[in-house]
């Protein structure tokens, strides 16, 4: 296996507080790779390092052996990058079919000129896109409510939502901010099977931060955890769960 996204050194500093001090992550093609550890271990600006919205102060950031660095947060959809956020960003007023499609807005060729010109290119390509949004809505089992509006689903089925959004632009890799925050059983249960089913059909890659370790059990093909802005494991998840400095760090307090 190699990996699609390989960090080195990386450190975030917001004025004196090391937010991330030397950290190092290598997601392998294919996998799903969980980022556990407790609240403020820098786990969220990781990922917003990643997305590039925040710049590191140092290390070093490969996407398929390319520096990533040098892309601004809008490219990376067309690079292949998806991701959802801890504190969902849904159109309330809009149905659940529009939000999915917003979300492919990136991977349309041409601009609004191109659009108003060639009408009937124009036609075929929202005809596309609505086939790909229906999909990514069947994959999370939302299809038969594509044009309910949003604000009247549950918070689990929002959360369908946004990962249907970003899975419909077809990602090579998709990071998800705590998918499971204000998921019952059941739907974390879902939201596995879920993720299991899309990394199968298409060979996805997955960066995943989530508080319920055992969400990663039976999932995640590695685990790399993070306390105080700074990498203290990484292995399997049955690995990591015995690791005594997670036990101390993390299992033994938040996820107890």
């Amino acid at each position: 296996m190699s990996a699609i996204l390989d960090l080195h050194g990386i450190a975030v500093r917001f004025g004196g507080v090391n937010a991330l001090d030397g950290v190092a992550l290598s997601v392998e093609q294919g996998h799903i790779h969980g980022l556990i550890g407790p609240n403020g271990a820098g786990k969220t600006t990781l990922l917003n390092v990643i997305s590039r919205i925040v710049t590191p102060n140092e290390g070093t950031l490969l996407y398929n052996g390319q520096n990533l660095l040098a892309s601004r947060a809008e490219q990376l959809p067309t690079l292949g990058i998806s991701r959802t956020f801890q504190n969902l960003a849904l159109i309330d007023d809009a149905t659940v079919l529009d939000n999915v499609l917003i979300g492919l807005h990136s991977h349309r060729p041409g601009g609004l000129m191109d659009e108003l010109v060639f009408v009937r290119r124009g036609r075929r390509h929202e005809r596309e896109a609505r086939d790909i949004a229906m999909t990514a809505l069947e994959s999370v089992g939302l299809e038969p409510l594509a044009l309910t509006p949003t604000s009247r689903l549950s918070y689990g089925q929002r959360k369908m939502v946004e990962l249907a959004r970003a899975w419909a632009g077809r990602p090579r890799l998709m990071l998800l901010d705590e998918p499971t925050a204000g998921l019952n059983s059941g739907e974390i249960a879902g939201l596995r099977d879920t993720l299991l089913g899309v990394r199968k059909s298409i060979g996805l890659t997955v960066l995943v931060i989530t508080h319920h370790v055992e969400f990663l059990v039976g999932m995640a093909d590695a685990v790399t955890v993070l306390d105080l802005g700074k990498t203290i494991a990484a292995g399997t998840p049955d690995e990591v769960r015995q690791d005594q400095r997670v036990i101390q760090a993390y299992i033994g307090t938040a996820a107890a």
